[in-house]
């Protein structure tokens, strides 16, 4: 038979190891709406570095009407061009973020204005979906895909 010291402290010890594993758990959100923010911010301002940054060395880009983009440097100079268009004003609304442990997906919107052959510029709006990997302390974009709910242009 157990004394009653010795099912306390199975049980406590049980209760501490569920504490630990709840608290080792990272909630992604805030870091990943922060991370999204600084991107939007990165690319408004033209900085390249910035906006790769957030991407894994394995990533894959998923732009609309284009073959997907495999790797950080393939992204990174594939950016290159539309950041060179002066295509501006970029911004995200986040629709939602989940999570599975190390693995993340973050789903919404965005809107930017792109230069037109005129000078004048017109605003693009569409959705995007992006997934998130834990790698050590941070959390980086493994695949990034969007689409312009416009219209193809003529």
């Amino acid at each position: 038979m157990r004394s009653p010291a010795t099912k306390h402290s199975r049980t406590t010890s049980s209760r501490l190891g569920r504490i630990v594993r709840r608290r080792r758990e990272v909630n992604a959100a805030a870091t990943i709406r922060k991370i999204g923010a600084d991107w939007a911010r990165h690319w408004n301002a033209g900085e390249l570095d910035g906006v790769v940054a957030a991407y894994a060395e394995d990533a894959v880009y998923l732009p609309p009407h284009h073959v997907a983009v495999h790797g950080r440097e393939a992204i990174r100079h594939y950016l290159k061009a539309p950041l060179g268009h002066g295509m501006s004003d970029l911004a995200f609304e986040v629709t939602y973020i989940k999570q599975q442990g190390p693995i993340a997906w973050d789903v919404g919107t965005y809107r930017m204005n792109v230069p037109q052959s005129d000078g004048t510029k017109k605003e693009d709006h569409g959705k995007y979906l992006t997934v998130w990997r834990r790698v050590g302390k941070s959390w980086l974009i493994s695949a990034d895909a969007w689409s312009s709910d416009l219209p193809p242009s003529a």
